[in-house]
């Protein structure tokens, strides 16, 4: 009895997480994780470095938001104030690029550490934020 409970409770978790995952796709306008008629799209899109600022070596704050934080922020998954959305954002912008990186770069509150971004370093971090907090200078 104990073994049927475990596999059933196994397969909701599974078949959540692909859901989730399905989600997460779509808000973000990829296909869903096994559709043939897409081919092989990624989370994943684009890794670029950005050496021609300067001899800054690493990606660059767009490329690490794509990397991790749009997963989230494009959607406002997990409570995550939504990219370039002011009335959400009006509480964080008080708090200055050095906190918000540090919250990105440890985790705060339902946000996981460095965006689940794991090879990303503490600069790209900071660009990536940066790349968010330009987006009001864009938008206004």
């Amino acid at each position: 009895m104990l073994r049927i409970l475990f596999t059933i409770t196994m397969f909701s978790v599974l078949h959540l997480n692909a859901d989730y995952e399905d989600e997460v796709r779509k808000r973000l306008g990829l296909c869903p994780k096994d559709d043939p008629k897409c081919g092989s799209q990624s989370l994943i899109v684009s890794t670029e470095s950005s050496e021609s600022e300067g001899g800054i070596i690493g990606r660059t704050g767009e490329s690490v938001y794509n990397l991790g934080c749009a997963a989230c922020h494009a959607a406002g998954l997990a409570g995550a104030p939504l990219f370039a959305d002011l009335s959400q954002w009006g509480g964080r912008l008080e708090k200055g690029l050095e906190m918000l990186t540090n919250n990105a770069y440890n985790g705060y509150n339902a946000m996981p550490a460095k965006g689940l971004c794991m090879d990303c370093s503490r600069e790209e971090i900071e660009r990536s934020v940066q790349y968010m907090l330009d987006a009001f200078t864009l938008t206004e």
